[in-house]
């Protein structure tokens, strides 16, 4: 088979639910879902860690990024941080011959996009310059809550990242060269100004509760209820959620769009057929579910469930439906090594989302917590529970069948200790595998490897 081209979207924090595949929410995405009706949708995809910059160090070097030290955001506390001269997609790509492109704000690395060897860079400081200069008078006064933009669709962020990727379609296609093209748009990542015609798409009598909302956060981590409070939502009702949680689903629905028109440029360019075309989100967003806004200090789905689709004739039977488990950080680069033809190395701890039937029986996700503390949080989710290890906290665990919101903790019932002991050494397993530096240290042997009571 040729090499084909490979299109990777990026959203960021597009919540699995919130897509028409899902089936559970009202939100429309009929690009998403025809991709996915061509080629695969994946049900169980998850991301290793709801966090914007470590999740892009995953996609970029197939690790976990607290095997990379990559803990938190660049503008919080240090961090470590994927570095060019380390083993990462880009140069595996270019060493099998592909051109490549990236549209959009780079987190990947705290060293600039360039240093990695990206032969064509459309970077969103250049969005923002547009913008300044042709709205200068645009302001928004709702603060995280998003509302609607005043800025013509045809000049909002997602379709100008689109109109971008569009651009380099049309170069790239006179080149005999297979290309990359990654659009990373900051869509619809908090707050959202979704443009006419989307605002006017959901009305708040539209919003659907979530499963999480109205947790009274008994038998769970302080941390919880106190990001409530650093957040000001202590006061928060649902008919005070529900225009935010429209204008997410307003957002969603834009950033479709804007994928549309990448799909059709494509098409019409005669290269649909011979790209790999794959949409997903780096993690999901709380948008009132639990009272929360963001995604700090959880492991809910809300946060860590995420859509993903994929699309490439002849290799992807349309159609296909994985209800398996499938990681798209870590798993990003094995795929795109087996179809682009490189070798990765061992450091790599992802499968190829082609290999569906021997898939992983569960998701293992982190996070080193955000803005308000570094609250640590290992979690693994089957598709009956999830058991959440918070390292200096209560311990979480779900019947995720009967509690689909994660609103009651099970915890400290001495019917579950079985499970419960189970599901530790079996996720503390996959932590050391993957080089999780909390799960190698003896220090907190005794919370993951023996039968002790919390109290």
């Amino acid at each position: 088979m040729k090499q084909p081209n490979i299109l990777f979207f990026l959203a960021d924090q597009h919540r699995y639910d919130c897509t028409g595949y899902a089936g559970k929410y009202p939100v429309a995405t009929p690009n998403i879902d025809a991709v996915g009706r061509e080629g695969v949708c994946f049900t169980n995809a998850y991301c290793p860690t709801p966090v914007c910059a470590p999740a892009r160090q995953s996609f970029l070097s197939g690790r976990r990024a607290e095997a990379i030290g990559a803990l938190h955001n660049f503008n919080f506390i240090e961090t470590k941080t994927l570095m060019p001269e380390d083993f990462h997609l880009i140069k595996g790509l270019k060493s099998a011959g592909y051109t490549t492109s990236f549209v959009g704000k780079w987190d990947g690395s705290v060293r600039p996009a360039e240093e990695f060897g990206i032969d064509k860079i459309c970077s969103h400081r250049d969005y923002n310059a547009y913008i300044k200069q042709k709205y200068p008078d645009v302001k928004y006064t709702n603060s995280w809550f998003g509302e609607h933009s005043p800025i013509p669709l045809e000049d909002s962020r997602t379709h100008w990242h689109a109109d971008r990727a569009i651009e380099q379609i049309k170069e790239f296609s006179a080149d005999e060269k297979p290309w990359f093209i990654w659009i990373d748009g900051t869509d619809p990542h908090l707050p959202c100004h979704p443009s006419s015609p989307f605002f006017e798409q959901y009305k708040p009598e539209d919003a659907a509760i979530w499963d999480g909302f109205g947790d009274r956060f008994i038998d769970k981590p302080y941390i919880q209820r106190q990001q409530i409070l650093n957040w000001r939502l202590e006061n928060m009702t649902w008919e005070n959620w529900a225009p935010t949680v429209v204008a997410y689903y307003a957002m969603i629905s834009q950033v479709d769009d804007s994928f549309g028109r990448v799909i059709d440029a494509l098409k019409e360019s005669g290269q649909y057929d011979n790209t790999l075309v794959i949409y997903t989100s780096d993690h999901g967003d709380m948008s009132g579910s639990h009272g929360m806004i963001d995604k700090h200090y959880n492991l809910w789905d809300d946060v860590i469930r995420i859509p993903l689709v994929m699309r490439l004739p002849g290799k992807i039977e349309p159609g296909t439906v994985c209800d398996d488990f499938a990681s798209n950080a870590l798993d990003l680069l094995p795929t795109l090594a087996e179809i682009a033809g490189f070798e990765v190395p061992e450091s790599v701890v992802g499968t190829s989302l082609f290999d569906m039937e021997n898939r992983p029986d569960c998701a293992v996700c982190g996070s080193g917590g955000q803005q308000f503390g570094a609250f640590t949080q290992r979690c693994i989710r089957t598709k009956t529970h999830k058991y959440i290890w918070n390292l200096t906290d209560i311990d979480e665990l779900y019947d995720l069948t009967k509690d689909p919101g994660e609103l009651h903790n099970l915890i400290k019932l001495p019917e579950y200790s079985l499970l419960v002991s189970v599901m530790r050494r079996k996720m503390k397993a996959e932590l050391v595998r993957c080089g999780d530096p909390y799960a190698k240290t003896s220090w907190l042997n005794r919370q993951l490897d023996e039968d002790v009571k919390l109290i």
